[in-house]
């Protein structure tokens, strides 16, 4: 028996340790909540294996099946306090790795598509389109502060939240700005050497020209590739090569420390500050955030649903202003959307739209002489918003899965066609400001 008691807490605690180290730097995993499933598998398989031998068995599977569940239950109290994913996460391999909140998300008013100028008929024609888009988990359109579009697929719905990935750097951005309109935040040309006095005997001329606006515009001449950096990594180990402001470079790392930046100039951490400022006034909650190194992700790793994502799209369409609140100056949103990088190796020509430029953790897209303003996430995930048609586009698309690019963003410009190509007068509808 004792020999049993010690065999099973031994494998136990050698999975945990595996489990949490997995956890805790490789969680940039297409099904994170799969980790548990395997380690507790592995100590079933290991329980029937050693049944083979008749000694014991049943004393065996009890030891086994006690030590499963403990494992699985530690896992979940550990991610549960370290904050690695959604602990209510669907199993690994579902149709979507989505999470189902409690609260209701943001209630648009909803308008008929021909009350908008739209031909119905059309619209149902690319609905019937949207079959052949595998990876499509839920699709809306909202214009003049109406809700005309709203689809779910493979079984989700209104009341799930999908990881956003990137998208999250743009609401870092708008927490940022919230920072600053509170006043807490003197402005982005701050540098950020003050924020972190203990790394500033590391700090080299070119880190001490890094400034704030140069982490929203991904111009920060960091020397490390795209990732999941701690801001400790991105400004000490990695450090910067180049002069800050001199060139576009993509990196996730920026936005880290963007949000260690928030958190100490709040002196909270960036959720709960976006929570008071940002989130409740715009009536929408953040359904999971990852925490990492002290710091919630600035650059990824949280999730909402489509109906409190695009509420944030609709604050910069309204200038910053919503439900007589300024959550955002006007300035902020006019600077955010503003292009700092007029030309980039890493800009591309995809389908019907290219990418022009980047403002504040913004891409900023020319379709057929349209500008459009785009948060994007990796796998597919879209915060548009199209001025010019005072609309608002958000997709939400399942990235773990084979991606069909070509076909895929064919489908999201026949959307942008579809918009863009109603020239109909459109019914005065009341707006929410």
């Amino acid at each position: 028996m004792k020999k049993r008691i010690i065999t099973y807490a031994v494998l136990t605690f050698i999975l945990l340790v595996v489990c949490f180290q997995l956890k805790s730097g490789r969680f940039n995993h297409p099904y994170p909540n799969i980790i548990e499933y395997l380690a507790s598998s592995f100590v079933l398989l290991f329980t029937l294996v050693w049944m083979i031998w008749k000694p014991y068995r049943r004393q065996k599977l009890i030891t086994g099946g006690v030590a499963t569940l403990g494992l699985f239950l530690t896992i979940n109290v550990l991610n549960y306090f370290y904050e690695w994913h959604p602990i209510t996460l669907k199993l690994p391999l579902s149709n979507t790795q989505s999470v189902r909140v409690s609260h209701t998300p943001y209630a648009w008013p909803t308008a008929q598509l021909a009350t908008l100028g739209y031909d119905p008929q059309e619209w149902e024609t690319y609905f019937q389109k949207l079959n052949d888009w595998k990876r499509l988990r839920g699709l809306l359109v909202i214009q003049d502060d109406h809700l005309i579009v709203e689809k779910y697929f493979k079984g989700t719905q209104p009341t799930d939240a999908f990881n956003i990935h990137s998208v999250t750097k743009t609401i870092t951005s708008a927490i940022t700005g919230a920072a600053i309109q509170q006043g807490v935040l003197a402005s982005e040309e701050e540098a950020v050497e003050k924020f972190f006095p203990e790394y500033a005997a590391n700090f080299n001329a070119l880190q001490k020209q890094l400034k704030v606006k140069h982490l929203l515009t991904m111009r920060g001449g960091f020397a490390g590739w795209d990732g999941y950096q701690t801001p400790k990594v991105s400004l000490v180990k990695e450090g910067i090569n180049s002069p800050p402001g001199t060139f576009f470079k993509y990196y996730t790392g920026a936005s880290n420390v963007l949000s260690a930046v928030i958190t100490k100039a709040t002196q909270q951490s960036t959720k709960a500050f976006a929570q008071k400022h940002l989130f409740e006034p715009l009536g929408i909650q953040n359904a999971f955030w990852r925490n990492q190194a002290g710091y919630y992700c600035g650059g990824g790793e949280s999730y909402y649903t489509p109906r409190d994502l695009a509420r944030i799209g609709q604050l910069y369409l309204h200038g910053g202003k919503l439900d007589d609140h300024q959550l955002l100056s006007a300035q902020w949103v006019k600077k955010s959307l503003t292009n700092y990088t007029d030309s980039s190796k890493a800009f591309r020509k995809l389908g019907d739209y290219t990418e022009v430029g980047y403002g504040y953790n913004w891409w900023i897209l020319d379709y057929k002489d349209h500008l459009i303003y785009t948060a994007r996430g990796k796998g597919g995930q879209y915060l548009m918003l199209l001025p010019e048609k005072n609309a608002i586009v958000v997709v939400f698309q399942e990235w773990n899965l084979k991606k069909k690019f070509k076909k895929e963003n064919g489908l999201l410009c026949d959307l942008l066609a579809i918009i863009y190509g109603n020239d109909r007068d459109r019914v005065a509808l009341q707006s929410n400001d």
